[in-house]
């Protein structure tokens, strides 16, 4: 009997054996897949054994079931440093293309400024000259032109952000209905297998949750993951609650009726439609309010012929979305005080001060005013780079954690390879072992003397 036994002991050292060398054999498949955790055979011994008079005597190995290496604190770390570092990238992103738009300082509305006030100032000098009155129009239009095109570059930026936030609401509805789906299979199989890949496909669907609306997600005890943002449910078993996107109010909706505070991308597309780029284009016009309400004030006050006064420059109700220079004709120009003489160029002068002279009710120049928008966009749009930057190395070190606990290592799956064909080779000498035993004991019983 204890012959016996012992090649049912060698047997279930082959099973598990075999067992190894096939999970090694998926790791080592699955080395460069996406998402992939590194999956072990858990062994155990036999709980019941062979009673001697000396004694018990184990019967083998059991196979208990084949493991995730997942540890669930990087998981958090990750996912955390996920949403965090995909907003800050968003925002960078956003914040140093409205920079760009301003195209300075060589072809910004800092440089028209400068060329305005120059050309005035040559006017003021030579006031009959079809020339200089004509580059003043020149200028007027380039500045008008630079305005509306920075104007119409962050309409862009902003229509940009709206399209990329539909379409990260879209993919977060598609991976909620997917993590939802996952649930259900997970809490199928699990009586039956241990749903290892199921599970991974399901960790990477939570990665970029995460990333994107910065969910954060909770096991539960059959298997399932209850998925929330901001406090509210989005997905729970096999249920998943989609949101959507309200470009009116710049809110993200959810199906009881309260607004999503998310985090991630998203929470940066929002943050930079209803706060950052509403803020400067508020600034920006007020400039443009500034700009237009002085031209027009300082020109009204000249006269271009006997009794005929200067006109508006700019039509007065104009924003920096629709500012339109409205005199066109250089001959128009009231380049002269009042009354009108012909060589005289005070009026140009006088707006040519306006480089200098601070704007009525506010204390800085149009010059001074322009500068601290600029400074201000360029601060912004660096420091969100930097934080970017600073938090991308923090992330890599968090993945790179992660990686070197849930990822797989050639080499290590070498030697375990090696390892588990050794055991397998042991169990089978122990039962060719056992086997000659048994020839020697069935063939040679009673040839004693023979």
């Amino acid at each position: 009997m204890a012959d016996f036994l012992s090649l049912h002991t060698a047997l279930s050292g082959i099973l598990a054996a075999r067992a190894g060398v096939e999970t090694t054999s998926h790791n080592v498949a699955n080395a460069h897949s996406t998402g992939y955790t590194r999956q072990r055979v858990t062994q155990l011994s036999r709980e019941y054994g062979h009673q001697t008079s000396y004694g018990t005597i184990g019967t083998g190995t059991t196979i208990d079931g084949i493991s995730r290496a997942r540890n669930e604190f990087l998981d958090m770390r990750v996912r955390a440093g996920l949403g965090l570092a995909a907003g800050l990238d968003v925002r960078a992103s956003l914040l140093g293309r409205v920079e760009e738009a301003l195209a300075e300082p060589e072809l910004g509305i800092g440089a028209a400024l400068a060329d305005t006030w120059n050309a005035f100032e040559e006017l003021s000098l030579s006031p009959t000259d079809p020339a200089a009155r004509r580059n003043v129009i020149a200028t007027l239009q380039a500045l008008t032109t630079r305005i509306n095109t920075v104007a119409e570059s962050w309409n862009r930026v902003a229509s940009d952000a709206q399209v990329s936030i539909q379409q990260d609401i879209g993919e977060v509805n598609r991976l909620l209905q997917e993590v939802a789906g996952l649930n259900e299979a997970i809490r199928r199989s699990s009586g039956l297998a241990t749903p290892n890949d199921l599970y991974d496909r399901r960790d990477l669907a939570l990665d970029r949750l995460a990333a994107l609306i910065g969910a954060t997600s909770r096991e539960m005890e059959d298997g399932t993951v209850k998925v929330s943002v901001g406090g509210l449910t989005l997905v729970q078993g096999d249920r998943a609650s989609e949101i959507s996107w309200n470009a009116d109010d710049l809110t993200i909706g959810h199906v009881s009726g309260v607004d999503v505070q998310p985090g991630g991308a998203i929470a940066e597309y929002q943050r930079f439609l209803a706060e950052d780029l509403a803020a400067r284009q508020a600034t920006f016009d007020q400039f443009v309010t500034h700009l237009v309400e002085t031209l027009n004030s300082r020109h009204n006050a000249g006269t271009y012929g006997p009794g005929q006064s200067g006109a508006d420059l700019f039509d007065p109700a104009a924003t920096a979305f629709t500012l339109t220079l409205l005199v066109t004709d250089p001959y128009e120009l009231a380049a002269s005080g009042d009354p009108f003489a012909t060589h005289d160029g005070g009026n140009a002068a006088s707006l040519a001060a306006l480089r200098e002279e601070p704007v009525p009710g506010d204390g800085r120049t149009l010059d001074q005013i322009w500068r601290e928008i600029v400074t201000d966009i360029g601060v912004s749009a660096r420091t969100a780079l930097d934080a970017a930057s600073a938090q991308a190395g923090l992330q890599s070190a968090a993945e790179l954690a992660r990686m070197g606990a849930h990822g797989v290592s050639i080499d290590e799956e070498m030697v375990a390879l090696i390892e588990y064909q050794h055991a397998y080779q042991a169990s089978a000498r122990v039962m060719t072992a056992v086997d000659e035993l048994l020839d020697q004991l069935i063939t040679r019983t009673g040839l004693v003397g023979r």
